[in-house]
């Protein structure tokens, strides 16, 4: 199983991004790309997962949130990959656990733009707190990729802000530098690094799948949430992993052996399972 190297660990702890190249293979790339297109179809639709779609600064919809949730034969197989599991697990810890999913794209020629800003902030500087970008599709200057400034995810809450408030003037900013990918490459960004991103004006639909995993040890840190839905959380990945382990990609080398935290409960095939694990409903008192 290709794994993530030392030199890319180091790579991003220095710049709070790396690019992981070829990952995701043609056969698991091939369902994902045909499942989030009927899933964007139904967005503009006005289906059902319409209602769980963000709008961006130009009134378009682009951020899809409980990816899970709304019907699909991808998304928790994806979560479950062996690649990613392995890098969290060196990364984050054994005790990870999924917190996001989103599906996020740019419509060719309407595609929405988004502003810089960090994803969240209120953490120690050494936690390797980040997405994991999956792109099915090619992601250039052209179609609104991604642009991040280097070292941003060590900078203090004031520093951040006064650059963010630079590019709402301005998007070109201070060495920002291009995150262009190729479909089945992985991005890690921290959610402290400064990323935005232009609209897409080109004739290529772009699509990326996130998602953000913290630890058990953290949430009872920072109080992101109440236990019941880290637990609730937990029985998701292991949801996932029997999803790869039934249907599995023939590209999949090997499984990840994946172990239940200690106090965490069991998911068993029988249990009837909600996917759409809302945050708000297990928020702590005054927190958002």
């Amino acid at each position: 199983m290709k794994k993530i190297t030392d030199e890319d660990i180091q790579y991003f702890d220095e710049n709070g991004f790396v690019i992981l190249r070829a990952i995701i293979q043609a056969d698991e790339l091939a369902e994902i790309k045909k499942e989030s297109l009927r899933l964007i179809d139904e967005v503009l639709a006005g289906g059902p997962a319409g209602s769980w779609c963000s709008r961006g600064p130009e009134g378009v919809p682009y951020y899809l949130r409980y990816l899970h949730s709304h019907p699909n034969s991808f998304s928790l197989r994806l979560l479950a990959h062996p690649f990613i599991a392995d890098l969290l697990y060196r990364m984050v810890g054994f005790d990870f656990i999924p917190c996001f999913e989103s599906l996020v794209f740019k419509l060719p020629e309407n595609g929405s733009s988004v502003p810089w800003h960090r994803d969240d902030q209120h953490f120690a500087k050494t936690l390797r707190i980040f997405n994991v970008d999956i792109y099915p599709d090619a992601s250039t200057v052209d179609n609104g990729c991604v642009w991040v400034v280097p070292g941003s995810h060590m900078w203090s809450v004031e520093e951040a802000a006064a650059m963010i408030e630079r590019g709402q003037k301005n998007f070109n900013l201070p060495n920002a530098v291009p995150a262009e990918m190729e479909p089945g490459d992985v991005l890690l960004h921290h959610t402290k690094v400064l990323h935005g991103s232009q609209i897409n004006s080109s004739r290529q639909l772009r699509r990326v799948i996130y998602f953000d995993q913290r630890t058990i040890a953290w949430n009872e840190k920072y109080h992101w949430w109440r236990r019941g839905f880290i637990a609730q959380r937990c029985k998701l990945l292991q949801c996932a992993f029997n999803e790869r382990a039934k249907a599995p990609y023939s590209s999949d080398e090997e499984q990840f052996k994946y172990q239940v935290p200690p106090g965490m409960p069991v998911w068993e095939e029988q249990d009837d399972f909600d996917l759409r694990i809302e945050h708000d409903k297990y928020t702590y008192q005054g927190r958002q």
